[in-house]
Parts: C-alpha cells; structure tokens; sequence
C-alpha cells in the first residue's frame, strides 16, 4: 500500500530551470523541477534511495527506479516492457516450476556489466531482511523459491516450490527483483543497509536513466542524465524534485513557475484556470482502489460478518455522485478489487457495471437486506436490532481533503438506509498503525496501489492471514479462488475471484479517481512522463 507528503523551499546545488524564446517559439527543455507522485497522490518527502530497505512509499519507488533499473519493467499497460527491462527474456519450464532469466547487455554507470549475480544479491537481501520487508509474500516471494541460481554471467535460473500462473509470479514475484552493485555492497550487513540508505555514497554507481546529483533530505533530491545508460538515453539532462508539505504548496509552485510539472488537487480544481497556460494531461491515478476496511474481530461491529449488511451498504453509495462532486468528474467507478483503469484484468461482468454503474446503485434493495437480517428502523430513522443501533465509527487520513469529502458522502448514503457512520479524521501514520485485526478500530478508508503486485490475484488482501488483510476477513472459498488465480493459467479464475469479491463486500468498495496534471509548454509529453512515476497520463481537454 502506497500513501504520501511532502516538504518545500528551494535547497542547495539545484540547476534551476530555464526558458529560452526564439521568436514566439518556446525551446525544447533540458531540465524540470517538479515534486514527487505527480498524478498518482499528494506529494511527499523522499527519505530512501535504495531498493529492499525502504518504507515503499510512492515516492522512494519512483526516486529509486530512476537510478535502479528492475529486472521487469511494468508498463502502464500492466503487461511487461521489455524494451526498458534488464531482462531480455524468461523461459518457464512446462511444470511451471522454473524461471529461466536471461539478462541483457547491460552496464553500471562505472562501466562494470550488470550480471545475474547482481540480481541475485537482490534476493539474497530480501531473505536476510525477512519480516521488515514490506513486499514481502507479494508474489510468494522469497519464500515461495526454492532455490536460485546463477548459470552464467547472464542467466539466472529460478526454481519455485509449487507451480504457479507464470503471468502472476512474473508481474507479482520477479517484478520485486533490482539488480543491486554487489561488489559495493557486500562489506555492509543489511542492517547496516537500512542505517545507510539515505546516504548518497551509496548510489555514487546505478544502471537507471538518471544519476543522483544533490539529496537533502526534507528539502530536495537533484539528478543528472547518466550518459552510460544502456537503455535509451533519458530526454532530461537534468531532473529536481523539490519536497512541498502538502499538494496545495506544489500547486501554487506551479502557479508561480518554481516547479515546471504538477498536480491540480481535486479541492482546488476550480482553480484550475489559474495554469491554463500550461500544457494539460490527465492520469489514471496510478493502478489501484479505494475502499472501506471492515474489522471483522471487533464484537462492537459484528453486524459486518452479516454479507447482507455488506452488501447493503455497497448498495446504497452514489458512485456517479461521488465522482461528479468530490473528484469534479475526474473518475471511475470501482466495484471489485480489480481496478477499472486501465482495465486489464476486469472481468466482462464487472465492465458492464463500471459501463452502467447505476446498476450497482439501489437504496431501496439495500433497505431491504437490513431488514432481512433483523435490523428494523428505530428512532431518529437509525435501525437497530436487540437494542443495538446500526452504527459504527470510519476512521480517514487527513492527508486529502478529497478524501474527507468522500467521507462525508457516505456518511450521507448511509444515513438514508439508516446507518449511523460517524468520522474519526486523524494522520495517516496513526491509521496505520491501528489497522491490524483484534485492535477496538472498526471500520478504515484506504487507498491501495498494486505495486508491485501489478496482477491483482488478491493474495495478501483477502486471503485468510493476508498482510494487507487489515480487518482478519477469512472465508475459506475466497482463499480458495485467489489461490487458483496463483496457481493455474488463464484469466477466467481471475475474473471468478473478481466477481466473488464484489458480491461478498470483503470490503466496501468506493470509486477511484483521476488527476489533472499541468505542465510547462517547453517540455515534451515525454519529458513530463520521465518526471512521473506509474501512472498513464493523456492529453484531454478540462470542462
């Protein structure tokens, strides 16, 4: 799971953008300042650079992936790029137990080859980090590998446990696999690693696109093009991130030029005239959705084991509503935890509800259900049933006032079933660190991103002991369903789980949203997408 801040003023040894006019024409650029998860989320502070150790947030993964380059590159598209991947092919044996890699021609900016033994030492690290490892069991990794090793300078070879779905170990598994400087970093124990990791000493030789500059930590974090990159030359010879406290801060750096590529949050949108002048695309938010966490383990909400209150309470939330209102119609409908955009792997049932999302929206059945499981309606229009009222308390990060706003319409669609939903604002971090089953929470919003589990099997989130199953959620035929999504070929066991999931409300799934970016009329859509992280963004023309 991904979440995000972040931090401002101009800090040391920045390149400063310029623009350069020839007649009425605008010169192409050759560097940008912007912030961090760029139509994805609020910006926030970078506090890692390298891989395995780090908190995972949105913003250490894009800071890392442009001095670290992945074994498997994971387009936008959800499939695997290999043009920009270190891998220039995988072989899987017909038992589907091995995984045969071979690397590309690939150099280290000291001119060193990238070799399987790297990447290796990536594993290596990710098994002697063990439980503090935050992707750990995404893609059965590490434990699921029975052994690895290198057969030349080139080939690594992956033996597994059990057989698998091959599209599922590769985008879920291998998608967490950097080749790492080994020979650097073989003196440090991993321990020490972590100590180290916002050290720049430690980058000082990368295999990415770009080569860390300048990094002070809470203020900026500045990049040069690495000319010895053996993938295609990046468009930018230099790169700035500057680190902003909140999305407002970066929109009016935006506004006034400090930073060349940003975001319009949704609260502000009607500002939006105010940077007409840019250039404008609008991402997809990344890959991802949002939803409602239930804790199942809490006596005082045991009504969410009911499926019929679950399914109530999907009923009666306003999808279409939401979007036109709180994301000024920059969304989409989100049913399963499969996301809608772009929609890979959504099944053609779950299509056709995103297509016609009223369909998914009915108060009067959702009425119906609670009175079916014996909650009838009491004073003040709330239900009760045994004397105990239908309600519960939604805890929601104060890191959006998007999301309150969300927050506060549902609280709305709930009230007209006779639902009792009260608010619990708080930081991000303490939300977090309440979300674990048996804990007196009752009910969460969250935002989740598949990465880098870009094949949304579920594993992890709704199986029985998942580590992103905050609310302890068991129902032996879901774990069924997602096991088969890990194990056996074919979209169908994918779509089945898909479908299973919306019917069941393992939890409450809410609609997920789109972002406007705007950027400086001197850099090139390519340009803005070096400077943005896992996200798709395209040109389209704002109301």
């Amino acid at each position: 799971m991904k979440q995000f801040s972040r931090i401002m003023p101009a800090f040391a040894g920045v390149v400063l953008f310029s623009f350069a006019l020839t007649g009425s024409a605008v010169a192409a650029a050759t560097s940008m300042t912007t912030v961090t998860s760029v139509g994805l989320s609020p910006p926030m502070n970078v506090n890692s650079l390298l891989p395995v150790v780090n908190n995972d947030s949105s913003a250490n993964a894009q800071i890392i992936s442009l001095m670290f380059r992945p074994l498997l590159w994971i387009g936008t598209n959800l499939k695997i790029n290999w043009q920009q991947s270190i891998a220039k092919d995988i072989v899987v044996s017909p038992d589907r137990r091995q995984f045969t890699i071979h690397l590309k021609n690939w150099y280290w900016s000291d001119g060193r080859p990238v070799t399987a033994e790297d990447t290796l030492a990536c594993l290596k690290l990710i098994r002697a980090y063990g439980s503090r490892y935050l992707n750990a069991g995404m893609g059965g990794m590490p434990d699921i590998i029975a052994h690895a090793k290198v057969v030349n300078p080139q080939t690594l070879q992956i033996t597994l446990k059990r057989s698998v779905n091959p599209n599922w170990f590769e985008l879920n598994g291998l998608s967490q696999l950097f080749p790492v400087p080994a020979w650097r970093w073989k003196q440090y124990s991993i321990d020490k690693l972590f100590k180290l990791q916002d050290n720049p000493a430690m980058v000082s030789v990368v295999d990415g696109p770009y080569k860390l500059q300048h990094f002070t930590l809470g203020r900026g974090i500045s990049f040069v093009r690495n000319d010895h990159y053996s993938g295609k030359p990046a468009t930018l010879e230099h790169l700035h991130f500057k680190m902003y406290t909140s999305d407002s801060s970066a929109f009016w750096a935006l506004k006034t030029g400090t930073i060349q590529a940003g975001m319009i949050p949704h609260y502000l949108y009607a500002a939006h005239s105010m940077v007409k002048n840019l250039k404008t695309c609008v991402s997809n938010g990344g890959y991802g959705f949002n939803y409602v966490t239930l804790n199942f383990t809490n006596p005082q909400v045991a009504f969410f084991r009911n499926v019929k209150v679950r399914q109530a309470l999907a009923l009666a939330i306003n999808q279409t509503q939401i979007i036109q209102i709180a994301f000024h119609g920059l969304g989409v409908p989100s049913f399963n935890p499969v996301p809608t955009n772009p929609d890979t792997y959504l099944s053609p049932e779950m299509k056709k509800l995103v297509a016609n999302p009223a369909l998914a929206y009915n108060p009067s059945a959702a009425k119906q259900m609670l009175t079916e499981a014996g909650w009838k309606v009491g004073p003040k229009g709330i239900r009760m049933r045994d004397g105990q009222r239908l309600q519960f308390t939604m805890m929601v990060p104060d890191t959006s006032q998007t999301l309150i706003a969300v927050a506060e319409m549902l609280k709305a669609d709930w009230q007209t079933i006779g639902v009792d939903m009260r608010l619990r604002v708080l930081p991000f971090n303490l939300e977090l660190a309440k979300l674990h089953p048996h804990g007196n929470w009752e009910a969460s919003m969250i935002v989740w991103s598949y990465d880098p589990d870009y094949y949304p099997s579920g594993d992890g989130l709704f199986n029985t002991g998942g580590g992103g199953n905050y609310g302890d959620y068991s129902n032996p035929l879901m774990d069924r369903m997602i096991y088969d999504t890990t194990e056996k070929n074919g979209s169908r066991f994918l779509y089945q789980y898909e479908n299973y999931a919306y019917s069941q409300q393992p939890v409450i799934f809410l609609p997920y949203p789109e972002y406007v970016v705007k950027y400086a009329n001197s850099l090139t859509h390519a340009q803005l997408m070096e400077g943005v992280y896992s996200v798709d963004c395209a040109p389209r023309a704002l109301p």
